[in-house]
């Protein structure tokens, strides 16, 4: 039986499609994210808030390697990422585009960086180096107008950009 709603062929969030006392989930239950039939542009999500209107956003994320997350801040919002499996390197830009912070991330027992909290707006992305799951919790609701993506990054729809914008970031990661 399918557990999960997904109200949008353009989105690959998906609900819990009925109300219960509780939320459980295990590594067979989040099988069906990584399906590449269940990704939209190498992406997919479990929400276990209800709706997109919910005061707290909390989030199991999966990114495949090759992702693009759009550099991106988020206005009035805080913001915490938890890894679970994987590696990224999370870059932490000025408003301008310059890179100012590298942080390489794997899940805890790699040793690495496991966690992070933003508390004030910051233009950040991760890097995708091995397929990734995540746990994110963010408040809500959600509203597009309060994500703002950095107008000195590619769309995400302009492939060619992307793709010299990602191996730019890979040499910046390599750097700082």
């Amino acid at each position: 039986m399918n557990h999960w709603k997904n109200n949008s062929k353009s989105t690959s969030a998906y609900f819990p499609r009925k109300l219960n006392n509780y939320l459980f989930l295990s590594k067979k239950n989040t099988t069906f994210i990584k399906k590449r039939i269940n990704l939209v542009k190498l992406k997919s999500r479990i929400c276990s808030h209800l709706s997109p209107n919910d005061k707290i956003h909390e989030m199991l994320i999966f990114h495949k390697k090759g992702a693009y997350v759009r550099p991106h801040k988020h206005l009035n919002k805080l913001e915490s990422f938890h890894l679970i499996n994987g590696e990224v390197s999370v870059i932490f830009f000025n408003n301008y585009g310059s890179p100012i912070k590298v942080i390489k991330m794997g899940k805890y027992s790699s040793g690495k960086m496991f966690y992070y909290k933003l508390f004030k707006p910051c233009f950040h992305t991760i890097l995708i180096k091995k397929d990734v799951l995540f746990h994110e919790v963010t408040s809500g609701p959600y509203k597009k107008r309060e994500t703002l993506f950095a107008k000195w990054s590619p769309a995400e729809n302009n492939k060619t950009e992307v793709k010299k914008y990602l191996i730019k970031l890979k040499n910046v990661a390599k750097l700082l």
